[in-house]
């Protein structure tokens, strides 16, 4: 499967530098021209990477940067014109995981997103929509300062749905993943475990929702 990479920049042609870099490397490549485009993208696509220049109008690399840390599981790399050290500490502070300085050769860029995402792919561990993180090592679920453990099956059918968000996950997909193909049971055991975990999460300030899509499966979204 292709890695997903996001490029926002307000300049269309280093826009279109580098999504044609990456294209010719096997990406799915999306991109935006601004920070509030950048966040639509990311509504509605599972993207893996993100590379963002700092000056743009409007919602600035660094504005956006936080905001995707704060509603999203994904590394992001600025590029941008800035060099001066106390830029680059802002864009750390606010969450990027590297610092690329234009004028720049693309394969530079491309082996450090090469790199990021390997070592992301290896590292993670934990996954986080909103205010609600999901700990795969040990089975808890935090919200805010609340601490949930929740049976393995519904843990793994919350994390499934969390990871593959925006998009929707069939009552097929859903068994196959959690209980196997070898399950006995009927797609109704899907339906069973959603229920519970909206149980648990009902007295609970999340900014998340599992939504039921009819006929098809269910999806989370942040809200």
């Amino acid at each position: 499967m292709k890695n997903k990479i996001l490029i926002v920049d307000d300049e269309q042609s280093i826009r279109n530098q580098v999504v044609e870099g990456f294209i010719k490397h096997h990406y799915e490549v999306y991109s935006a021209g601004s920070g509030e485009a950048a966040l639509k993208v990311l509504e509605n696509e599972k993207i893996d990477l993100c590379v963002v220049d700092i000056m743009m109008p409007g919602m600035n690399g660094f504005e956006l940067c936080e905001a995707i840390k704060e509603s999203h599981q994904l590394p992001v790399i600025m590029l941008t014109a800035r060099d001066a050290l106390g830029d680059k500490r802002i864009a750390f502070e606010a969450g990027s995981d590297d610092y690329v300085t234009k004028p720049f050769e693309f394969d530079e860029l491309l082996f450090r997103a090469n790199a990021i995402l390997k070592r992301y792919n290896l590292d993670i561990t934990s996954i986080k929509i909103g205010n609600v993180e999901l700990d795969q090592d040990t089975y808890e679920l935090h919200i805010h300062q609340d601490t949930l453990y929740l049976p393995r099956k519904e843990f793994e059918l919350l994390y499934y749905l969390v990871k593959h968000q925006p998009n929707i996950a069939t009552r097929e997909q859903l068994i196959e993943a959690i209980w196997g193909l070898d399950f006995e049971g009927d797609e109704r055991t899907v339906d069973v475990h959603i229920k519970r975990i909206r149980k648990r999460l009902e007295n609970y300030d999340t900014q998340m929702e599992i939504v039921t899509v009819r006929g098809v499966g269910y999806k989370v979204h942040h809200v």
